[in-house]
């Protein structure tokens, strides 16, 4: 691997930042955070493809006012 950046990318670890360095970094860095940002995008895909609890109007009492349709009753 050290050979593969010496020769093809002209990367050498001399201390000095060459524009080949610095391209490197940024594209190290842009790749780092577009798998963050696609990591979180299937995290959160897979969190609403879980079936939530759904809230209903009989979740834990009785609504007097709706029948099970969700319409008004007439009184």
């Amino acid at each position: 691997m050290k050979e593969f950046l010496e020769e093809k990318l002209h990367i050498v670890h001399d201390g000095i930042l060459h524009v080949n360095e610095v391209i490197a970094f940024a594209l190290v860095t842009v790749i780092v955070i577009l798998l963050i940002v696609v990591i979180k995008d299937l995290v959160r895909l897979a969190e609403n493809k879980v079936q939530k609890r759904k809230k209903t109007i009989f979740s834990h009492r009785r609504n007097r006012y709706k029948n099970r349709i969700g319409k008004k009753n007439k009184f």
